[in-house]
């Protein structure tokens, strides 16, 4: 018997709050795009398997970071 895996908790433990990431690839969004290097504050992850938080200056916005697809790299 196998259980399954609760991602949102593997992703919460993987990214907790205050966790610095790094797009190693473009975030192409029509409305918020962010060139590779910006950088976001992790404030949690939502039931979508999103990180939520905030994007460190010189960008802004609120656009998530969609685990399962943005490229990105932990910096801190």
């Amino acid at each position: 018997m196998s259980h399954p895996i609760d991602k949102k908790a593997v992703y919460m433990a993987r990214y907790p709050k205050g966790t610095i990431i790094e797009l190693v690839e473009p975030l192409e969004d029509p409305y918020a795009p962010k060139p590779v290097g910006s950088r976001f504050k992790v404030d949690c992850v939502d039931d979508a398997l999103q990180l939520q938080g905030v994007w460190l200056p010189p960008q802004s916005g609120s656009i998530a970071v969609i685990i399962e697809k943005d490229k990105f790299k932990v910096v801190s």
